[in-house]
């Protein structure tokens, strides 16, 4: 029974996540054919940001008036309630997920799909189980497959949905025949629908890279360090924003929302690849010669961003920003390396792939998910070795320096917060 429900469970989540996807790109495009009809198109900047902070308040307001528990990313809020630390309205996440998440990562936010995916698909494995009784274990076993067909289908990634739930639940989830079978099934059914409704499309297509030798792999462990350090300061920061806009008055709260929507538009206006998700400038670093300093501005920009947008609790995931700020550094180093070691022949485009992994293990500390998952979206399964010594030194050096995963911070500060949804309220 648990395996059917569970393939039942794929199947409504890929359905529902490639639908989640498909409105998202099409509010992204007729977003910007809606601002043509702007009657003062010599400031059309103004329109953009009008509309910007208008859809990021809306988003907003739909979290904190009718389920505080579906801001920020809501992998956290998964594992809350698989810890028996949480409890989740399961319609109300799914709808106010959804229609927020077209709000805030239609608005451009700096923000990914990942994470209203995950949450979308927990809440739909908890519907799912209502309807036969279940002890706790077997309710959380849907609960997670639900999650990882979530994240499956968002990057198009089975193995890599699988790994996360077993890499980033390991103390909620036995690791065990059932579970395992489980969330595998759910992830090919989520797959599945997928690929019939969007296609089979390579998240981000490269040519193949050439592998570097045994001489040269010396070059990741210190790649590593660096990616370390930023995820460090990456996690540090994402929680005090968050901290810090959660606790400011409602007025003032919502005047800080409604500037930080006004502040992406403009940046859309003005540089639309410094907001949004990432992937259009994944593809410009990859294949465009932007230069160091525009490189390091970017990267700069979105790494505020980034923070800014998480930490006004609009529904939006961090993985595809991370994903973007890996590649932005792995070039700047590439290029760095190329001016100090001439002789060292590695593609630069093998940095940017590897320093997505990296800054994902050392944020998450979840390499193993970080690695399939970038070899699954970029099909450079060749660069194994690379990717698994930058992700190792990553995790090390963010550990060394008494960091802690992501999603661990969150959920700890959940709880510290907000009495919503705790188990004691039930």
């Amino acid at each position: 029974m648990i395996l059917l429900l569970s393939a039942a469970i794929g199947l409504s989540v890929g359905v529902i996540v490639s639908f989640f996807h498909l409105a998202i790109d099409f509010v992204l495009v007729n977003k910007i054919a809606l601002l043509h009809y702007w009657p003062w198109q010599e400031k059309v900047w103004v329109a953009y940001m009008l509309l910007t902070a208008v859809m990021v308040f809306f988003s907003v307001y739909l979290v904190k008036r009718f389920s505080p528990e579906a801001g920020g990313s809501g992998i956290q809020e998964i594992e809350g309630v698989v810890g028996n630390k949480r409890t989740m309205h399961e319609v109300r996440v799914i709808i106010v997920k959804f229609i927020g998440g077209l709000f805030s990562i239609g608005g451009s936010m700096a923000m990914g799909r990942e994470g209203p995916s995950v949450q979308i698909g927990g809440a739909i494995g908890q519907l799912f189980s209502k309807r036969i009784t279940f002890d706790k274990d077997d309710i959380n076993i849907l609960i997670a497959a639900g999650a990882g067909a979530g994240l499956a289908a968002t990057f198009n990634a089975p193995l890599a949905g699988l790994l996360f739930v077993f890499e980033e639940m390991r103390e909620e989830i036995r690791y065990s025949y059932i579970p395992v079978q489980s969330v595998l099934t759910a992830t090919i059914m989520s797959i599945v629908s997928l690929r019939l409704i969007v296609g089979n499309n390579i998240s981000i297509p490269i040519e193949a890279l050439s592998v570097p030798s045994v001489y040269e792999l010396w070059i990741f462990a210190v790649f590593g360090i660096f990616f370390g350090l930023i995820g460090f300061v990456f996690n540090k920061y994402l929680v005090a924003f968050t901290d810090r806009i959660s606790t400011l008055p409602t007025l003032s709260s919502n005047i800080v929302v409604l500037l930080v929507g006004a502040l992406i538009g403009l940046l859309l206006y003005v540089y639309p690849d410094s907001d949004g998700e990432g992937y259009s400038v994944i593809t410009k670093a990859l294949h465009d010669h932007l230069g160091i300093e525009t490189l390091l501005i970017l990267f700069g920009v979105r790494f505020l961003m980034t923070l800014l947008s998480y930490g006004t609790g609009a529904p939006g995931g961090i993985f595809a920003p991370m994903l973007a700020l890996g590649t932005l550094f792995g070039v700047v180093f590439a290029e760095i390396v190329s001016e100090l070691i001439p002789n060292l022949h590695v593609e630069p485009m093998v940095f940017a792939v590897v320093g997505m992994s990296a800054l994902f293990s050392a944020t998450v500390r979840a390499p193993v998910t970080g690695i399939i998952l970038v070899a699954e979206m970029t099909s450079s399964f060749e660069l194994m070795m690379p990717l698994l010594i930058t992700s190792l030194s990553a995790v090390i050096v963010a550990n060394a320096l008494g960091g802690r995963a992501i999603y661990t911070l969150l959920l700890e500060r959940t709880l510290k917060v907000s009495k919503f949804g705790r188990k004691e309220d039930r």
